[in-house]
């Protein structure tokens, strides 16, 4: 696929990132619209989606997986599935997600134990439980090292015990698997940080109704998520002190990086419309693409686009080269996934700008798909710390942080 150029370039992979795309252009852009207020479908194209091998990708051949783990590979298929719908893409990335902290740890208890209820063609999610009611994106600040986290897991005995609360957690309330942020100090730092797994329907647990929101409003469920005493075995935690911390924060760089993609399908969709409604509408003897202002303002929006994916690209080549960037919970290739997302974003909200101004009031109806992509991408901007922290990690990943030091 041309689209991808030089970094995807394995045979397989090709091949499933196409058959990804057939399926996104024949069951789901015919449906976007539907996306938006009716689970039903939802529920029909996931499942195609599921058949397909998208659940079962990130996953290792033993448990029947895919073993699909290259950055390269993940962010095409995220592009190309945001292409139809944005919170179709983020759900299908939640499930590896989830369990990033298990298989980062070499945890084969936790492997053995969850992956199999995911590597199959039976419809399931799991869900990161990151952000909270007092902090917000405070928790994903690698500056504050974790200590504005409240949900709280003391050891008692041979279990956990878990108090506290989340919010906005994609899946609350419909996942099958929990991967709970969470610290086991009152006075914490990162050495306390914990990554705790939690079945759904453990006893304690609860939930908030889902939020109401702008866009990805079935595709994605937010909601408020209530530990009161859960208890799960200690064997439930992915790693350790210290452990668990790096973990997390390279499931921050995952997850800016895998933003990017999505963001950037989302403008790659309204790209396509713009050029097939600018060829059927005219003035001046000539349609409308084919005048030189109108040229211009999509050519900006194609060098936007195929520059935050060449950007995007490149950085996901680094995540597939440790021996030579570090890892993805180093301050370097976190700053790198940041700059993606920021980027990706920034170019998606442009483009969705520029496509309404071509399209007039067609485009800001909801005839047309563009303000659907517009406030589904939204969210992916803000998610995951937002722009500016974001950009604070890019910078931040060009030179140490030195607090100015007490006089």
């Amino acid at each position: 696929m041309k689209r991808y150029g030089e970094f995807l370039t394995a045979q397989e992979d090709l091949m499933f990132v196409e058959a990804v795309r057939k399926y996104i252009d024949k069951e789901v852009m015919p449906v976007r619209s539907a996306l938006d207020e009716d689970y039903s479908v939802f529920e029909k194209v996931n499942r195609g989606l599921v058949e397909l091998g998208i659940q079962r990708r990130g996953f290792a051949e033993r448990y029947g997986g895919l073993g699909i783990r290259s950055a390269v590979t993940v962010c095409a298929i995220t592009e190309e599935i945001s292409r139809g719908d944005a919170g179709l893409s983020l759900h299908s990335l939640l499930t590896p997600w989830s369990l990033a902290a298990a298989m980062g740890a070499r945890n084969e208890f936790l492997m053995d134990k969850f992956i199999p209820m995911f590597a199959t063609d039976t419809p399931r999610v799991g869900c990161m439980a990151i952000t909270e009611p007092a902090g917000g994106c405070n928790v994903e600040d690698g500056a504050e090292r974790a200590r504005t986290i409240r949900t709280r897991a003391r050891r008692d005995g041979d279990e956990w015990v878990i108090k506290g609360e989340k919010m906005w957690p994609s899946a609350a309330g419909v996942a099958d698997l929990y991967c709970v942020v969470c610290t086991t100090e009152e006075d914490n730092d990162e050495d306390s940080l914990a990554l705790i797994y939690v079945p759904k329907d453990t006893p304690g647990l609860s939930f908030g109704k889902p939020e109401p929101k702008m866009g990805m409003r079935v595709t994605d469920v937010n909601a408020a998520i209530y530990f009161d005493d859960v208890r799960v075995p200690i064997q439930y935690r992915a790693g350790g002190p210290g452990v668990d911390w790096q973990l997390f924060r390279g499931n921050i760089a995952w997850g800016r990086l895998t933003s990017a993609p999505m963001s950037l399908g989302c403008a790659q969709a309204v790209l396509e419309e713009v050029i097939e409604y600018t060829a059927t509408r005219s003035y001046g003897g000539k349609p409308v693409r084919n005048h030189s202002l109108q040229g211009a303002m999509i050519a900006d929006m194609a060098i936007g686009i195929e520059s935050a994916r060449a950007y995007y690209m490149s950085v996901a080549k680094m995540f597939d080269n440790r021996k030579a960037y570090g890892g993805v919970n180093e301050d370097y290739l976190l700053g790198k996934a940041s700059a993606a997302k920021v980027y990706a974003c920034d170019v998606t909200e442009t483009v969705c700008a520029k496509a309404m101004e071509l399209m007039g009031s067609y485009g800001y109806s909801t005839q047309a798909p563009i303000e659907k992509y517009l406030r589904d991408s939204k969210i992916i901007q803000l998610w995951l710390g937002g722009a500016q922290l974001g950009r604070l990690d890019a910078a931040q990943s060009l030179y140490p942080y030195n607090p100015i030091p007490k006089s």
